[in-house]
């Protein structure tokens, strides 16, 4: 027999099941109920409690045991029947599995998971490499633009309530697909996981504070898309003092001869607009404005840009001077 411990909810293995395969794969994994059971023998149903997931973009059927009463033998007529009906690797998948039986299992090549414990899917070896491949090409450059908001958003405010995609969304003003992606983008970076309750998805970072921030520390990417010179009334216009003026509002810095102000990217163009500011050469500009990847207001409540948006873009910089006033500037964080 397949171990002693009974599968007795179906919905905790399901959530068991996607939390795995999630944590392991570093990738959000929705595990679904098998919708084609029609297809199949009907005494399967009456063993097993079928699931089905998309993993490294392969379809994959798991055979979820219900009683563990399945011998190997059994195990291998059975996901043979399944796939002579179904286009898909099928695995089996139980709570508990004897180091004896998981060898024979192994020696078969019979796909399986124990959730918590093991993964065990020899057809997929050579997608799952270029999964990973692809997870650490992807994070080369750093977090994704949304994502690394989520991060500054939840290490600034410490706000508990705030871990679904459409509560974040407001806040920041991204939209909810956004901040889905930036939720993938998190887990794959192995900053946080997700998990769903009822229909709506929570984000849980894996560490606090200052612990959380050095852990993202190498994914951290600057900010600013590019500086345009300008000429114009800028106190006209709610602006947040940005670059090296907000540094020195918020360090010991000395203050740089020009403003510098910031605005998201997607904005620029109707600001400037509406404004009447000019683009013009270094010399003639009476301030400077910083594009931003995401929009500087959403993340500050004063009037500079927050200190960790700061801090991504001044940590590595050449001026001893300035990268000290980076440092700093964690110093007045309340962790």
């Amino acid at each position: 027999m397949l171990g002693t411990e009974q599968i007795t909810s179906e919905v905790s293995f399901a959530e068991a099941l996607q939390r795995y395969l999630g944590d392991t794969l570093h990738d959000r994994i929705p595990v679904m109920e098998f919708a084609d059971t029609g297809s199949l023998p009907s005494f399967l149903a009456r063993t097993y409690t079928l699931y089905e997931a998309w993993i490294a973009g392969r379809r994959c059927v798991f055979l979820a045991a219900l009683n563990n009463a399945a011998t190997p033998s059994d195990i291998v007529k059975h996901i043979s029947l399944i796939r002579n009906s179904v286009d898909a690797i099928v695995v089996f998948a139980t709570s508990s599995l004897s180091a004896h039986n998981r060898s024979r299992l192994v020696g078969q090549g019979v796909p399986f998971v124990v959730p918590g414990n093991q993964l065990y899917i020899p057809d997929l070896a050579m997608d799952l490499r270029e999964h990973f491949r692809g997870l650490k090409q992807r994070h080369s450059d750093g977090l994704l633009p949304a994502a690394q908001a989520v991060l500054f958003d939840h290490l600034l405010r410490n706000d508990e309530t705030a871990t679904t995609p459409s509560f974040i969304a407001a806040r920041i003003r991204y939209s909810a697909m956004s901040i889905g992606r930036a939720f993938d983008d998190l887990v794959a970076s192995g900053l946080a996981r997700t998990e769903k309750h009822g229909k709506e998805r929570h984000i849980r970072f894996k560490a606090e504070g200052r612990h959380l921030l050095q852990a993202a520390r190498d994914l951290l990417r600057s900010p600013v898309r590019s500086v345009k010179f300008v000429q114009g009334d800028h106190f006209r216009t709610m602006l947040k003092q940005a670059g090296e003026t907000a540094l020195a509002e918020l360090t010991d810095l000395s203050r740089p001869s020009v403003g510098i102000f910031a605005v998201a990217a997607s904005d620029w163009k109707a600001i400037a607009q509406a404004s009447g500011f000019v683009e013009t050469s270094r010399d003639q500009a009476d301030f400077v404005i910083e594009t931003w990847s995401y929009d500087p207001a959403a993340l500050s409540d004063t009037n500079t840009v927050d200190p960790l948006s700061l801090y991504a873009q001044f940590r590595d910089h050449r001026d001893e001077r300035v990268s000290m006033a980076a440092e700093q500037l964690l110093e007045n964080i309340p962790w």
